[in-house]
């Protein structure tokens, strides 16, 4: 089974729609802040597309994921980046994430309220236009830098994430 959590008006084919509202690409009806009406270890596949950054309490909805999914279930997540204006242009966003983000998932220390198990097997930042071409250059030399000092000069775009679950 897979799911596309907070899927709202965004039908993807082969995965179950799951949203807190009624929405017409809604398949389950779940408040994602909350225990989700999946059984353990019983999701083969989740895709989050701009949703994560308008949960609460993200280590909440990630210790719910690692419990519905099997061992080596992807977990797809795309978001804004913190520097992005996309990131800030929406008033329901709560968090604002940066490319080191998902790593939090992976560290055995944070596992008692994480639910941790989590490896990330892929993470990329888009970059648009003349100027993303320069970004592009100063991120590829160093994440770090580009995150620390330059990310508001040349902007990026959409996070994606690709995370196993490993239990």
């Amino acid at each position: 089974m897979k799911l596309n959590l907070g899927c709202g008006n965004k039908k993807k084919a082969g995965f179950i729609g799951v949203d807190s509202f009624n929405c017409e690409a809604v398949n389950v009806i779940a408040d994602l802040t909350n225990t989700l009406p999946f059984e353990d270890s019983s999701i083969d596949e989740i895709w989050m597309d701009n949703v994560i950054e308008h949960i609460q309490d993200i280590p909440c909805l990630m210790k719910e994921v690692q419990r519905i999914c099997r061992n080596g279930a992807l977990v797809t997540i795309f978001t804004p980046h913190f520097a992005s204006a996309d990131s800030w242009r929406d008033p329901t966003h709560v968090h604002h994430l940066s490319y080191f983000s998902m790593n939090h998932f992976e560290k055995k220390g944070v596992q008692h309220y994480t639910g941790g198990g989590f490896k990330v097997l892929e993470k990329k930042l888009s970059f648009g236009g003349v100027l993303g071409n320069i970004g592009r250059f100063i991120f590829k030399m160093s994440p770090r830098k580009y995150e620390s000092t330059w990310c508001f000069i040349f902007r990026p775009g959409t996070l994606k994430f690709v995370m196993a679950v490993d239990k």
